[in-house]
């Protein structure tokens, strides 16, 4: 903790501060290379308002830093471990957002995709039980197994390379990290774009803790989480935290037609709930410090849920959807099942949907995972080494077709199990010169095994199913090092350096197993486009039809089976203290997503890497005796071959696009005007787009088959990127109040807003601009302090927008799943 300096010294250090940052101000809008840099006029005039208008809110906050400081407000350290150190995050050239779990809890939010309301320049989605993130535009959002994100998500520490929906419930968090920009050096691998660093409370070796809360909602909506600890001995402790979720209805219907033979009659009124879900999540932990230089941690954790929510079942909001169509979804017609040619599909509500009896999507899924974690204090450095393995089993059951009409399905069985073990060597915390090095392994299992193609479409094929298999296995072995000298008391350098060796194997075959008449009297299972060491017979299906016999092999040797990457990332800054409350910093990095196989199915080469390099500089302040903190930072990165989402036969998968750019600024600011008052707010200018892209895929709607889609090719070099909104901010009020002789009171609202964005890189289909709205209200009688009731309300002016996004050219329509409707409810908190 800092100590506090007289109040005139604050003020004027504020007034130098003050006049450091106009100066860098006129720099940025001014200096004649900054604006050969920054060549969009909007871009430009964006960033300066921002910096001016954060800056004149500094000028009145300093007016009044006397007195606040008589008052005794101000902001609490952050303190954050996004260099693998404890270190105030004021005093890292990197922009990180940090918030604790008592903010999380306050705000409402409870799943990590809910963190893009606090963060502008973090994009989350939830696509088919897996959560994809960007951020500064870096990312992809394809959850196919096997592929792993630009952002990864980080758990205590350990590395999810699937980061399933379920494993991130926010119960009993201490703290989350959002790390932006390439983190290659200490993180490593796919950190290309960032970092989500998320920690669970520790035990306690103190005293007993003891948190339940039991929640109500709309939608019949159950909620109940439990948080306990004890210490054991001195030395010895242990906790646990419990949590459920039931969401029993739904915030939309399933809709019947009344003719399936005339789709223009419309759909039947009612129908079953449809967007729903449950979740049951533990988590534990054992902590031994036997000696005082000594500390164990080990860590288990399970999770079971099912869910319907962020699986896109419907045509996205103001496009068409329509019957199945046999050139479009590969399979058979049905005369008299549904119209020949294909119609049009009525519209639908915007939270409602239209699928047959056997057509209901929803993803299943049951893990567990266990860590260990040990910390040693030696003479001369600390060590660490964390060992973790993670295994999750999941069903994703998808319709084949989004429309009422039992017709193919498709059962997606996912592999997700990983196994890995970091070392690390660091400088003790009172070092001057700061040090770490480090190595990595991961070893790790994704895919399908298998996906099951099968329904009355693939029957009146003469195919019993399609069984297509597909896994890539992963061993990854990095060593790292970072080092911070200082060239004087107020001027640091940074330099990291890390090599990494990728290496994935592909294994995969698609089997076709026709019905008994077809090839004989009994089924025939043909076995095509085998991926493995031995063969890559892609064309023995169509060997089949031609006379090759039905066990025919072709023994072609596949080169491609397996690939390796070699890469050294790095990191490079430099920080300069320009009073004992402002530091301005510049980073230079690079960054890599490791090159992937497309498991479904997995009949090709793996993807290049993708390669990141990243400029940045920034600065970061704390005026008006410590009640305003502003950070604000510019940004580029050179992505070369960027991993993006296309589609191939029906099925999602990634390819390599050329090159794209990303830049921008964000600055965050909080103000502590008063006691037990925050306000906050933040924003980012993002101008993302691709440099070159040839062979982009494109969709449009089928001149012969009402309602479907055709795929083709384009240039979409001069797209902006997907889920890439140019201006993004967020904002808030916190207030806690005690009321002698009645009790505590806390308000917290939060708004977010963001541009319109594209969902793909064709730039066909946009998500409108949105305005977001949350606010809680609690309130801790003073006779009873244990206890606490909090009602909240989340989009409290109940926008209609969408999650994820699909183009589907072998299936029916642009489909896409809704986020949640206007949400509201109440919970009591017992805390002792």
């Amino acid at each position: 903790m800092r100590r506090l300096k007289p109040a005139s010294a604050n003020l004027q250090n504020s007034t130098k501060t003050y006049s450091f940052l106009t100066t860098l101000v006129h720099i940025l809008g001014e200096d004649k290379v900054l604006n050969q840099i920054l060549d969009s006029q909007v871009r430009r005039r964006a960033i300066r308002g921002s910096l001016m208008m954060s800056c004149a809110a500094f000028a009145v906050a300093n007016m009044g830093a006397q007195v606040a400081h008589a008052q005794e407000t101000g902001l609490a350290d952050i303190v954050v471990t996004a260099q693998k150190s404890a270190q105030n995050v004021q005093d890292i050239p990197l922009s990180v957002t940090a918030v604790s779990g008592e903010a999380l809890q306050s705000k409402g939010i409870t799943t990590v995709q809910e963190l893009n309301r606090i963060d502008p320049a973090l994009q989350i989605g939830h696509a088919t039980g897996t959560v994809t993130t960007f951020i500064r535009g870096v990312g992809n959002p394809v959850t196919t197994a096997g592929n792993e994100a630009s952002v990864p998500v980080y758990i205590d520490d350990v590395y999810f390379i699937r980061a399933s929906v379920p494993f991130f419930d926010l119960a009993s968090i201490e703290r989350i990290e959002v790390l932006k920009g390439p983190q290659g050096t200490l993180f490593g691998r796919n950190a290309s774009g960032g970092v989500i660093s998320i920690y669970t409370k520790d035990p306690n070796l103190a005293s007993p803790e003891l948190e339940a809360r039991l929640g109500y909602g709309n939608f019949q909506t159950m909620d109940a989480k439990l948080y306990a600890s004890v210490p054991i001995t001195d030395t010895l402790a242990a906790n646990i935290s419990v949590s459920y979720h039931n969401q029993d209805q739904g915030w939309g219907r399933n809709k019947r037609l009344i003719d399936p033979l005339d789709t223009s009659k419309g759909y039947r009124p009612g129908g079953e709930d449809y967007w729903k879900g449950h979740s049951f999540s533990a988590r534990g932990k054992i902590l031994w410090e036997p000696t005082d230089t000594t500390k164990v941690k080990l860590i288990g954790y399970y999770q079971n849920s099912w869910n319907q929510i962020g699986i896109y079942s419907r045509p996205f909001p103001g496009t068409q959807g329509g019957t199945p169509d046999g050139a479009h979804n590969g399979f058979a017609n049905l005369p008299g099942v549904f119209p020949i040619p294909s119609q049009v599909l009525p519209e639908l509500g915007f939270y409602d949907v239209a699928l047959g009896d056997t057509q209901k999507q929803y993803d299943k899924s049951k893990g567990y995972g266990f860590s260990g974690r040990i910390d040693q204090e030696l003479g001369f450095a600390d060590i660490v080494s964390i060992t973790a393995y993670r295994k999750n089993d999941e069903l994703y059951a998808s319709a084949g077709n989004y429309s009422p009409y039992n017709w193919a399905r498709y059962d997606l069985n996912v592999v997700d199990k990983q196994f890995s073990q970091e070392f690390q060597l660091k400088s003790k915390s009172s070092s001057k010169i700061k040090w770490i090095l480090g190595a990595y392994y991961l070893n790790a299992d994704g895919g399908f095994d298998p996906t099951t193609i099968h329904g009355p479409g693939v029957g009146a094929s003469g195919i019993q199913g399609i069984n297509i298999y597909g896994q890539q296995k992963v061993k990854s072995l990095a060593g790292f090092g970072q080092l911070t000298y200082p060239l004087t008391d107020t001027t640091n350098i940074t330099g990291g350096l890390r090599y990494t060796i990728d290496k994935v194997r592909g294994d995969g075959r698609t089997d076709i197993v026709f019905l008994p008449g077809v090839f004989g009297a009994g089924s025939v299972t043909v076995t095509d486009q085998i991926f493995d060491a031995n063969n890559n017979c892609s064309n023995i299906l169509a060997n089949t039809f031609f006379g090759a016999p039905l066990n025919g092999t072709c023994n072609a040797p596949n080169p491609n089976v397996s690939k390796t990457t070699k890469k050294w990332t790095w990191k490079g800054s430099i920080d300069q203290k320009v009073s004992d409350d402002v530091m301005v910093y510049g980073t230079y990095s690079r960054g890599y997503k490791a090159g992937t196989f497309n498991t479904l199915p997995l009949d090709s080469a793996a993807l290049g890497p993708e390669v990141i390099d990243a400029y940045e500089v920034g600065f970061k302040s704390e005026l008006g005796g410590r009640t305003v903190r502003l950070n604000a930072a510019l940004f580029w990165n050179d992505i070369s071959n960027a991993q993006v989402q296309a589609q191939r036969n029906g099925l999602v998968f990634l390819q390599n696009a050329g090159t794209a750019r990303t830049r921008g600024g964000e600055f965050d600011l909080t103000v502590a005007p008063a006691r037990g008052l925050t306000l906050r707010m933040a924003g980012t200018y993002l101008d993302a787009k691709f440099r070159k892209f040839d062979g982009c895929a494109t969709y449009s709607y089928s001149t012969t088959a009402p309602g479907n889609l055709d795929q083709s090719t384009t240039n979409c070099a001069g797209n902006h990127m997907p889920y890439a909104s140019k201006l993004k901010f967020s904002g808030g009020v916190n207030y806690a109040h005690d009321m002698s002789g009645t009790g505590n009171f806390t308000f917290d609202l939060n708004g977010n807003y963001a541009t319109k964005f594209n969902w793909d890189a064709d730039n066909v289909i946009k998500e409108p601009a949105h305005f977001f709205l949350d606010g809680s209200i609690a309130f801790t009688p003073e006779a009873a302090e244990h206890l606490t009731l909090r009602f909240w309300m989340k989009n409290i002016t109940g926008v209609k927008y969408n999650i994820n996004y699909y183009a589907q050219a072998s299936g029916s329509a642009y489909s896409s799943a809704p986020g949640a409707p206007r949400t509201y409810g109440g919970e009591l908190v017992f805390k002792f």
